[in-house]
């Protein structure tokens, strides 16, 4: 092969090669270290996003409102909550779209009680914490109607993770709160237990992932690459729970593996996005109105700003009915 033709071969080849990087299209994922975001940890650290030729960075924050809130800021692209968070954010001005519901589950939040406290009633003049906007602010308002307790219980509004040492110091009596926060008071805290679940109060939360609307619509081919890469790593963690919460561990840093299989065990992911979000979401959205958490003149036009399905329709159009 004559020296000309050679560098010929190797400038096609460099050109080759430095279009493949080109294509690996970075997206910063904002997680917290906590249960409700391990399809997040699992998608990025199982190789499910690089799969897609994404080159994934996860970024880790205190509580998934936080990410939320680094979404919201361009500090990264994709993050994943309960619903409550989200249609505050949207309401609030934050152009930010849902893409994907990754998992559904009732078993996922939970009143924590200590000092004594058996039954609901025993609840009637004690202090209750939750996270001011969350789904366990939404489980706590459930079960206060539930059991006429509106009017009689004070409420203190606390981040998540400073629930558990309020509750140790006595300050609250009581907190409304999710995974890993709920196990791990039962675990620390001396006559600490859990009163009720979610789902046993009719409450069932379904988390979605979240981009900026700027992020879907001027990059929708990074959009889509995404949201196929959350589907399959969703669809492996169904199959293979173990393995699943062993690479999630790596994050979420559970007591043992074990712990960590219990926790993922309380979700079903789905990878889909369905009509039954919507009216979900709606029913949420006039509590929030109605509570005072934000404001908006018409709710439903909320939610359906919120809720974006062009991106699974490209993605997997059989994962939607929308």
């Amino acid at each position: 092969m004559s020296l000309i033709l050679r560098m010929v071969v190797l400038a096609l080849g460099m050109t080759v090669a430095a279009g493949a990087f080109a294509q690996k299209k970075q997206v910063v994922v904002g997680v917290a270290p906590s249960p409700d975001n391990a399809l997040l940890i699992v998608a990025v650290n199982g190789g499910f996003l690089a799969k897609e030729g994404l080159a994934p960075e996860l970024k880790l924050f205190d509580s998934s409102p936080q990410a939320l809130q680094a979404v919201v800021g361009h500090q990264a692209d994709v993050t994943m909550n309960t619903e409550p968070p989200q249609l505050g954010a949207r309401a609030r001005g934050a152009k930010i779209v849902q893409v994907l519901t990754g998992w559904v589950s009732g078993r996922n939040a939970a009143c924590v009680v200590a000092g004594g406290i058996a039954k609901p009633a025993d609840l009637a003049g004690k202090t209750v914490a939750t996270q001011r906007g969350s789904g366990s602010n939404y489980h706590l308002v459930t079960f206060l109607n539930k059991h006429n307790l509106r009017d009689k219980v004070t409420i203190r509004y606390l981040d998540a993770p400073d629930q558990v040492p309020a509750l140790a110091r006595g300050d609250i009596q009581a907190f409304f709160s999710w995974e890993p926060f709920v196990s791990r008071s039962t675990h620390d805290i001396p006559n600490a237990k859990i009163m009720t679940w979610a789902g046993d109060d009719g409450v069932f939360f379904q988390d979605n992932v979240v981009m900026r609307e700027d992020f879907v619509k001027n990059d929708k081919d990074t959009a889509v690459r995404v949201v196929r890469g959350l589907i399959a790593a969703a669809d492996w963690m169904e199959a293979n729970r173990r393995e699943a919460a062993k690479l999630a561990n790596t994050v979420l840093k559970a007591r043992s593996e074990e712990q960590a299989f219990h926790d993922l065990d309380l979700f079903k992911f789905t990878g889909e996005l369905r009509k039954a979000l919507v009216e979900h979401e709606r029913k949420l959205a006039a509590w929030s109105v109605s509570v005072g958490l934000f404001q908006t003149s018409d709710p439903n036009k909320l939610v359906d700003e919120l809720i974006y399905p062009d991106i699974i329709r490209a993605a997997a159009p059989g994962r939607t009915d929308l």
